[in-house]
């Protein structure tokens, strides 16, 4: 799947890479070969583009001169020892320039959801796992530079009143609580996938079905300077899903319509097997119902020509729930 394509890497510029930081005590750390002194001072600054590398002279372990470069730093960036008492503060200040993105949901249903977020293998989580968002509202969420991730929306949601366990009737991650730590959301979920600046720099994002659906969606770029369609699934599936892939609420209403590899679970409709190639996976009957309803959204795993996005240089993502009044 595209969120799993290219590296994750909104890198900061390498010449602010670290050379030689340590930190003993409340200052810079003691060089273990002592610095020479020189009718200039001890420490100068080589220019490099829109940067400057801090050197200092000293001499080896012969007696002879050599410059060792400290740090590269920044331009209009103070890395004093007195402003940045230790290593992490420094780090901070380096990388405090890196690119992030951020994502903004909307939501224009008639009824709250709970956005979730679920970070790919080895990528830290994002601050927000898990959220309320009621009819209208709108929050944002900030992804750091090269995140990876999934997301989607819980509907149906409430605390038992018992136990005061939450859960969802539709896309639940399980965890008994508003926020998912780490868990992905049970099927049929309509997700939402990116990675940022993957290969050749681009964001790739799209929306899929592959895992069922449960509300429509919409995903606009802000900010590109190539590429950045929009892409959605804005009709509501859940009027056409055939009755042997409808999930349903107990008062008999319908809250998900389940992919054929989530209610068969055959080679066939999963992708796997005889069946794991493009070549031989194929369409099937109930994945063109969910192509027909969404053309650019993934129906089933092989379907990348249609419905995987991209774009460069974006710096904001909106995320809206039910973006047509139809789906309301």
């Amino acid at each position: 799947m595209p969120a799993d394509q290219g590296s994750a890497s909104h890198r900061p510029d390498e010449r602010y890479r670290l050379s030689s930081l340590a930190v003993e005590g409340e200052g810079m750390r003691t060089m273990k070969r002592r610095r020479r002194r020189s009718g200039k001072g001890d420490l100068r600054r080589l220019n490099r583009g829109r940067a400057a590398i801090v050197v200092a002279p000293v001499e080896n372990e012969e007696g002879r001169p050599e410059s060792v470069p400290l740090l590269p730093v920044p331009p209009l960036l103070c890395l004093c020892p007195s402003h940045l008492a230790n290593a992490s503060e420094r780090l901070a200040a380096i990388f405090a320039g890196a690119d992030s993105t951020t994502f903004n949901f909307v939501n224009k249903c008639s009824y709250t959801v709970w956005p979730a977020t679920l970070s790919n293998g080895g990528i830290a989580p994002l601050p927000q796992t898990g959220f309320e968002l009621t009819s209208g509202a709108s929050a944002s969420v900030e992804a750091p530079a090269g995140w990876g991730g999934r997301m989607w929306v819980r509907t149906r949601c409430s605390n038992d009143a018992a136990t005061g366990k939450f859960s969802c009737l539709s896309g639940d991650c399980g965890s008994g609580q508003v926020a998912c730590l780490g868990a992905g959301g049970a099927p049929p979920a309509t997700l939402m996938e990116f990675t940022l600046n993957g290969a050749d720099g681009n964001d790739y994002y799209d929306v899929s079905n592959v895992d069922g659906f449960n509300a429509p969606v919409s995903v606009v770029a802000t900010g590109g300077t190539r590429g950045c369609n929009s892409t959605a699934c804005p009709a509501d599936i859940h009027a056409v899903c055939p009755e042997e892939l409808k999930v349903a609420a107990p008062d008999g209403s319908v809250v998900g319509c389940k992919s054929a590899c989530l209610a068969f679970n055959t080679d066939e409709h999963c992708c796997r097997g005889a069946f794991g190639l493009p070549d031989t996976c194929k369409p099937s009957n109930y994945s063109m119902i969910f192509k027909k309803a969404c053309p650019q959204a993934y129906s089933y795993a092989y379907d990348d020509k249609t419905s995987t996005f991209t774009c460069a240089g974006a710096t904001a993502y909106t995320l809206t729930i039910c973006p047509t009044a139809s789906a309301l």
